[in-house]
């Protein structure tokens, strides 16, 4: 019988046991459970029937002594019953329950096991909300979901909703917050990778040499202080604009770049307005570059060195050909940028303080990668908030934080 839940049969010989006043020990051997099992059936089951108030309204022991009593005193104690309270648990069959001016309590088995299978049905519906509860978290939930946050980022940021991740995920899924317009289009779609359509081998260029991926990997085994900045490219149309990216894998952080032209010149350009914002710390937050082989980077002079003072500025490699997996950070977060600049969608109205803004935004998004802080809080940490300043990056409040379209009024 162990590990068995009662049965109505169970439930009956527990009545029975009650009404001919055994004691639990004894009602337990009948059924082959433990004492234990039946003192909580009982307790958990038990039918509860108020006393007389009116003509008992006080039922304190020490109440001849004080004559003057109410609850809320400190010495107050009520009248034990060791039938109801220790032997038997209920007051079925109680020889004084006529005389009797104490709150009581009955054992039903068939009651009791009718309750037993809703609460079993009830259990399994997956959903443990009050109302109250469930409106409060709607309130909360909607407007951020709106502005395209993910369930991660509003549960990171709002700690008073006690539940999971996938419970939350769950709970919409179900159709649970279905009247209040929040289901399944409510949530940032999981992105769906096509299978790669088999490519052209690209001819190798020569001038790659020494900055090959392989090449890149030994480059940071002698140089494991420094740190990888990702460089890539975003756009909507072949004509442009394009959206220059750099990456901070140790961090999550992304900044990025507007530019008219797809070409190493106008790309390198950027070093040069880096170099001069940043100054001595330049270096040290670009010290290693890796990109792709796109025609807007293959001319690897123009960024590592400056084309002015003739200094060098940064080491920079390659990844290899039709391989955006060696650069997994920016690709990854690519996917975020998409979800306030979505392909087909024109960004040729874009200016540099759009970017700016929008890389605010992404940048103030919780990760769990960094333990629920932002790359802009992770950053800030690494680098100092005066360089966040120079970036023009600013810290966006948790609940105005949007990865929607409408943030660039974009259409």
């Amino acid at each position: 019988m162990k590990g068995k839940h009662l049965t109505l049969e169970d439930r009956i010989k527990i009545q029975e046991g009650i009404e001919n006043g055994k004691s639990k020990v004894d009602i337990a051997k009948t059924i082959g459970k433990d004492p234990s099992t039946v003192g909580k059936e009982i307790k958990a089951r038990r039918a509860f029937k108020s006393r007389n108030i009116f003509n008992t309204p006080i039922i304190c022991t020490h109440f001849k002594e004080c004559k003057n009593c109410y609850e809320k005193c400190d010495n107050y104690e009520e009248i034990k019953c060791l039938r109801r309270d220790r032997k038997v648990g209920a007051c079925n069959c109680c020889p004084n329950i006529k005389k009797c001016r104490l709150d009581k309590f009955f054992y039903r088995a068939v009651k009791a096991h009718n309750d037993y299978l809703y609460t079993l049905s009830d259990s399994r519906q997956g959903v443990n909300l009050t109302s109250k509860e469930m409106i409060e978290i709607v309130h909360i939930i909607k407007p951020l979901l709106k502005k395209g946050q993910s369930l991660y980022q509003i549960l990171e940021n709002h700690p008073e909703i006690n539940l999971s991740v996938r419970t939350l995920y769950t709970y919409i899924e179900c159709g649970i917050f279905k009247d209040y317009g929040i289901d399944n289009f409510s949530l940032r779609r999981k992105v769906a990778m096509k299978k790669r359509k088999s490519l052209k081998k690209r001819k190798e260029p020569a001038n790659y040499t020494g900055r090959k991926y392989e090449d890149y990997l030994e480059f940071i085994k002698q140089h494991s202080n420094l740190n990888t900045v990702e460089m890539d490219t975003v756009y909507n149309n072949l004509n442009g604009p394009y959206i220059q990216t750099f990456m901070f894998p140790n961090a999550q952080f992304m900044i990025g770049f507007l530019h008219r032209e797809k070409t190493s010149e106008s790309m390198s350009s950027t070093f040069d307005i880096l170099q001069d914002t940043l100054q001595d710390d330049f270096h040290r937050l670009f010290p290693l570059i890796l990109t792709d082989r796109g025609t807007e980077f293959q001319k690897f002079k123009l960024f590592e060195t400056n084309m002015v003072t003739g200094e060098f500025r940064c080491n920079i490699f390659y990844c290899d050909p039709q391989k955006p997996s060696q650069k997994p950070h920016v690709e990854n977060n690519h996917t975020i940028i998409r979800k306030i600049i979505p392909k087909k969608i024109s960004i040729k109205n874009l200016t540099q303080k759009d970017i700016e803004l929008m890389f605010s935004h992404i940048n103030s998004v919780p990760r769990e990668s960094l333990g629920g802080k932002t790359p802009y809080e992770a950053f800030s940490f690494f680098y100092g908030e005066d360089i966040l300043k120079k970036l023009n990056i600013q810290k966006i409040e948790k609940d105005i934080v949007t990865l929607q379209p409408y943030l660039l009024n974009l259409k």
